[in-house]
């Protein structure tokens, strides 16, 4: 067995791009929730990228880290089947957290494909390496995988329990530890062996040189999503789905339509304000209220009434005396008995908000129903 050591620099590097990848795809995979579908896809498809990317340029940067007494090259084809490995499994663990209603059980079962995405596009890049051989370890198999997945789940219950910039940073150091940590916990139990009566020729660049360009290459499309991110995630007329029209002159008289009021909400000891045209939904909740936006929960410290006050106009609607509703975000409505529910996207904060008997039938006549 060769007895191998890493260049500490090009260790910091793949730790680095880990850490960028990692918020650069969990930053464009939040507040999607309001996009249309087609739109949404694309946003998924950006930040698969970017997470699977930023995982195969850590592992192809830590390896071009790896110092062993014999010239050592890679397969350009196993290299990139491998790094579509990570591309498509992250993605698919994208689709499975924004197409449906994200429960717990849907955030362990993506944190399980990310994982599997880092462990097989580890393995499966290990086949490339020319110059010498592997000698693998069971216990690195089981090691690796279980950090890789645990620390996958803990990452997107990070960044997607409370959507503040914090645990959006904490999710990336998180995953992108996850990565560093599969990587060399995966490299502790291999081993490499000389083969005999092998002739490589030397590459056209040296494997110091390649991965400076990897590592650079993946900092420069990580600020180039960010950059894009910072206004494709917001929803516009044409990213939204078809909206409702409200009839403004059934039931009670309402005022001209609100798209400018702010509506506050607490966090971490702070108060915020988001626009009013971006609430789904709320919910009463004794003296203060739950705003539903996108695929988020906010903590209003007004109480219902309150709230009822200031959105007294279309397209919101007090439909059950616990629940107020922007019409422009219901997808369906469903008749039960003399009440009935109004229905939102699957992706959302809130699946449906009930219309009690006394508002069934303004709420009804304001669907057009």
């Amino acid at each position: 067995m060769f007895v191998v050591h890493y260049d500490p620099l090009l260790v910091l590097a793949a730790i680095l791009v880990a850490v960028m990848a990692s918020f650069t795809g969990l930053r464009l995979a939040s507040g999607l929730s309001q996009l249309a579908p087609a739109r949404r896809k694309g946003q998924i498809a950006m930040a698969a990228v970017a997470l699977g990317g930023g995982i195969w340029s850590t592992h192809f940067v830590a390896m071009l880290a790896l110092r062993l007494p014999v010239p050592v090259f890679y397969d350009a084809l196993t290299t990139l089947v491998s790094a579509l490995i990570a591309i498509l499994l992250t993605g698919a663990a994208l689709l499975l957290l924004h197409f449906g209603h994200r429960t717990t059980r849907r955030v362990i079962g993506a944190g399980v494909l990310m994982g599997a995405g880092i462990v097989t596009m580890h393995y499966t890049g290990m086949v490339g390496i020319e110059g010498c051989g592997t000698v693998y370890g069971v216990s690195g198999y089981v090691v690796s995988t279980l950090l890789a997945i645990g620390l996958s789940i803990a990452a997107l219950r990070l960044a997607y329990g409370r959507r503040t910039l914090r645990a959006l940073i904490l999710g990336a150091c998180a995953y992108g530890g996850g990565i560093v940590a599969m990587h060399f916990s995966a490299m502790y139990w291999t081993g490499f062996v000389r083969l005999e009566a092998l002739s490589l020729s030397a590459p056209v660049i040296s494997n110091d040189y390649l991965a400076l360009i990897v590592a650079l290459a993946t900092f420069v499309l990580c600020g180039a999503f960010l950059l894009t991110s910072a206004t494709a995630g917001m929803p516009d007329a044409a990213a939204i789905l078809p909206i409702v029209p409200a009839a403004p002159t059934i039931g009670r008289q309402l005022k001209s339509p609100i798209r400018t009021a702010r509506l506050p909400y607490e966090r971490d000891g702070k108060t915020f304000f988001v626009a009013a045209s971006e609430v789904l939904a709320a919910r009463a909740g004794g003296h203060y209220t739950t705003l539903y936006r996108g695929d988020e929960e906010l903590f209003c410290p007004w109480p219902i009434s309150r709230l009822e006050e200031e959105l007294d106009a279309a397209p919101f609607l007090r439909t059950h005396r616990s629940y107020i509703v922007n019409l422009d975000f219901v997808r369906g409505f469903e008749r039960r008995k003399d009440q009935g529910v109004c229905l939102f996207d699957l992706g959302a904060a809130i699946q449906e908000a009930p219309v009690s008997r006394t508002n069934l039938a303004q709420t009804r006549a304001l669907l057009r129903l």
